[in-house]
């Protein structure tokens, strides 16, 4: 009895995918969660570049600005309020949170690529008796200690300042009646005045606040608001 040879299976060919090289963001002003590297903004995002190495030539080129200033380096860390700007075709875009969306970039005019919110992460003494600000993109700023005002500024509160030059044009308090941006957490990206907030909590809970947001009335926590305005926002948004 002859048994029949059994045809050889077909072996299917499956396409190898081809993933993108995403580099790793340099440490830099903003924490890594919370950064975008130049390079793939300009080839991802702007699709100004189609590779990773395109887009390395054009940042090396010296061609690309953030907050008004050459930048060089193609793993450099974009952030919140960062503004990407090209001279070459007379663009900038602010990066800002879009809800339910992350960090986005949003194409912005020629005068408001001048000023940036930056949010007060720290105030302390320094030599010479100066207070110093610790800003949220990691910059410092410091004023004698002679000007009441400087004294009121808190935590949370808001520098608008010119860049490059960090001139402070305008301070945004955070507090009832202020136009808000939230910036982390699940409702990153809403905006609106802000409603309430709580007087006090307990050690380890945090303070919340409420947002009279385009979708509602939203409810997050106190550190997650951003103030950029008193009665309206001093930026586009989304």
């Amino acid at each position: 009895m002859h048994l029949k040879r059994l045809a050889a299976p077909k072996v299917l060919k499956i396409p190898r995918k081809t993933y993108k090289f995403v580099p790793r963001p340099e440490p830099g002003r903003h924490p890594l969660e919370e950064s975008i590297p130049l390079a793939v903004i300009l080839r991802d995002i702007l699709k100004l570049a189609d590779t990773y190495a395109e887009a390395k030539k054009i940042i090396h080129l010296g061609r690309i600005l953030v907050d008004g200033e050459v930048v060089t380096e193609p793993r450099f860390g974009v952030g919140l309020m960062d503004i990407v700007s090209i001279p070459s075709i007379d663009k900038s875009y602010r990066v800002l949170p879009r809800f339910e969306r992350g960090l986005e970039l949003l194409e912005i005019s020629i005068d408001e690529a001048g000023i940036k919110p930056c949010q007060v992460k720290r105030k302390q003494h320094v030599n010479g008796g100066h207070i110093q600000f610790t800003l949220h993109d990691g910059r410092n700023i410091q004023f004698p200690p002679n000007s009441p005002e400087i004294q009121s500024i808190k935590v949370g509160d808001t520098f608008l300042v010119e860049i490059p030059s960090m001139v402070v044009r305008a301070v945004f308090k955070r507090v009832v009646g202020s136009y808000c941006l939230i910036t982390s957490g699940s409702r990153m990206g809403l905006h609106g005045r802000l409603a309430s907030i709580d007087v006090e909590r307990a050690y380890p809970a945090k303070r919340h606040a409420v947002l009279e947001s385009g979708v509602g009335k939203v409810t997050t926590i106190l550190d997650y608001f951003m103030s950029i305005g008193e009665d309206k926002p001093w930026i586009a948004l989304f």
